[in-house]
């Protein structure tokens, strides 16, 4: 069982895929690493690994949990309940600028009047409903903000949404 085990770390396509993969999608791929390894506690070189993949994106409590177990702290620092603080105060600000058009967007009679054509879509909601194109890239700016915070089920929605309002032009 070892001897399986080590040669399926020496022909491990992950060190080749790894770099061209977002951060997000990296992640889980570590912690089936982790979990192959059969152990309780993950390695601090894993740990350490993950923090690196992870401090640049909004999952603040997550990677504040990291640091400390790295620096071997009992309390994550001050800095990252100050980024946490501010990564709520964003979404809640995402969260008020989007409710507007994410509560026309849930409304059954606003979505049967909509059609396959994007642009007729956009004039309805904006003649009948007032949205504004800001309304709209606000969409996409909140659902990028909750995939960094790790939150994909609702960035997938949000993006959903704006890929319904939005035609892309293709050259």
């Amino acid at each position: 069982m070892a001897a399986t085990a080590d040669a399926a770390k020496q022909h491990s396509i992950l060190p080749t895929l790894i770099p061209h993969l977002d951060r997000h999608l990296v992640f889980p791929l570590l912690q089936f690493l982790e979990d192959q390894e059969d152990v309780d506690e993950p390695s601090l070189e894993h740990t350490k690994l993950k923090f690196e993949l992870l401090k640049h994106t909004n999952m603040t409590d997550f990677v504040g949990d990291l640091f400390a177990k790295i620096n071997n702290l009992d309390e994550i620092p001050e800095e990252y309940a100050q980024k946490r603080d501010q990564v709520l105060k964003k979404r809640e600000d995402l969260q008020n600028e989007c409710s507007n058009i994410q509560d026309l967007l849930a409304d059954t009679e606003v979505i049967n009047n909509l059609r396959s054509d994007k642009v007729q879509n956009l004039i309805y909601l904006k003649e009948n409903h007032g949205v504004t194109s800001e309304m709209v890239d606000a969409l996409y700016e909140f659902g990028q903000f909750q995939y960094s915070c790790g939150d994909y089920n609702s960035a997938s929605e949000l993006l959903y949404q704006f890929r319904i309002l939005v035609r892309r032009f293709s050259a």
